[in-house]
Parts: C-alpha cells; sequence; structure tokens
C-alpha cells in the first residue's frame, strides 16, 4: 500500500504549548516475570502512577522548527528507529492522518494519529495508542489540543513538561 503524499501543515513556526489529556485502559503491558520481582509496594506503584498518569492533562512547551513541521511532528520513538513504520494516511495544509508501527524487544505499539490545524495557530487531535507485551495490552487514547505562543522559542528546544 502506498503511503499517501506528506502535506506540510498549515502551521507557524515558533513555540507552541500543547495539552495531552490521556484515558488510560486494559493492563501495564510488563511482562510477569518482572512484575514477580517487584514488591508490592512498588507494582502499588507503578499502578497508581499509571492511573495518575492516565487522566490529568499534562501540558508541554514545544519548538516546531521548520524542520519538525516539514517532516511532520517526529514518531514518539525510543531510540531504535529502525523498529517503527509510519504511514501517512492523509495529509492536507489543514488535517494530518498517521498509523505508526513500532515493534521493539518484544513490545510491539500501534499509533493512529489525526490532527486538525486551524488558521496556523491551533492544533487539536486525537492519539489513540495501543502497546501489547507478554499478552497484555494497554490502550491509551489522548486528547491533544495546542496554540501558538510567540515566534521565538526562547531555551524550548524539543518537548518538554511546564510544570
Amino acid at each position: 500500500v502506498e503511503a499517501a503524499e506528506y502535506t506540510k501543515p498549515n502551521i507557524k513556526p515558533g513555540l507552541w504549548q500543547v495539552t495531552v489529556t490521556p484515558k488510560m485502559s486494559g493492563e501495564m503491558p510488563i511482562p510477569d516475570d518482572q512484575l514477580a520481582k517487584m514488591t508490592p509496594e512498588q507494582r502499588a506503584k507503578i499502578e497508581a502512577a499509571m492511573k495518575g498518569a492516565g487522566s490529568k492533562p499534562h501540558v508541554y512547551k514545544d519548538c516546531m522548527t521548520p524542520e519538525k513541521i516539514a517532516k511532520g511532528f517526529e514518531m514518539e520513538r525510543g531510540a531504535d528507529e529502525a523498529s517503527c513504520k509510519r504511514n501517512v494516511i492523509s495529509s492536507t495544509a489543514s488535517e494530518l492522518t498517521l498509523h505508526d508501527e513500532c515493534n521493539h524487544n518484544n513490545r510491539k505499539t500501534v499509533s493512529d494519529v489525526h490532527f486538525e490545524f486551524k488558521g496556523g495557530t491551533q492544533i487539536n487531535g486525537k492519539l489513540h495508542i495501543v502497546t501489547t507485551a507478554s499478552g497484555k495490552s494497554m490502550t491509551v487514547d489522548s486528547r491533544v489540543e495546542g496554540k501558538y505562543v510567540s515566534a521565538s522559542c526562547g531555551a524550548v528546544r524539543d518537548a518538554g513538561p511546564v510544570n
């Protein structure tokens, strides 16, 4: 299947503030042998972190350079880029739909991403990410809202949490 041509989204380069509101469901994709080595306290801490991270909005600042915009935002990937395959489902100046599949260390992650761009200064989107490992699957559905802040990124280079 041929990927659709990538059309650069109409968004202004510069500093952006992005709010991601995730909703998690399913099981933690941690192998049973790793879980077995954890103390009940460690397991409780991880589960609490998952539940906590799974509902609170996360606010990021990101420097959207012309290069990043031209590439279609970087894939959320670890160190191993070869383990990921990106499919551009459709892209216009005002909309972008992506399907990414990554296989890394017996863990499979499938991401479906849809963004809408308004007037060069607003982004709205949805992310649907399913991670599967050791027969366990976890789903994260996130809402993304971004707004242009300023032409200068200041000290901000890559996406980082605001607080």
